[in-house]
């Protein structure tokens, strides 16, 4: 049931035409979901949990018809608020958190760069 009308909920199209970029924005973002819910495992505290879940949200989301660069520009904010999580609640965790805080620097770049280069690219 393939009409003009009817688009996929995914956009698996698309995947063959992501460059290394992409690939590295969703290698921190999954990287920052797997510590996370470690360290929920450790310590059993909610705010680790939902970060974890939320990034997770965010992939899933990412793979959509439903994403657009301006969902960038909250991936930022939403880094720069787990940075916030992890200085009220994991400074315990110093080797966990500097992974994460390596994969929060680079999602956070490359999020910033995808937005421009989407955004220029849209208005063409």
């Amino acid at each position: 049931m393939t009409g003009t009308g009817s688009a996929s909920l995914f956009r698996l199209d698309e995947v063959g035409s992501w460059g290394a970029f992409y690939w590295l924005g969703l290698v921190c973002s999954v990287g920052i979901v797997g510590v996370n819910l470690y360290v929920w495992t450790l310590t059993g505290m909610p705010q680790f949990l939902a970060v974890a879940g939320s990034f997770a949200f965010g992939v899933g989301l990412f793979f959509t018809r439903f994403w657009s660069p301006a969902l960038y520009l909250l991936g930022v904010v939403h880094v720069i608020a787990l940075g916030v999580v992890w200085l009220l609640g994991g400074r315990a965790y110093l080797v966990l958190g500097a992974v994460n805080g390596v994969f929060s620097i680079g999602l956070l770049s490359v999020a910033l760069s995808l937005f421009f280069v989407e955004h220029r690219e849209g208005d063409d």
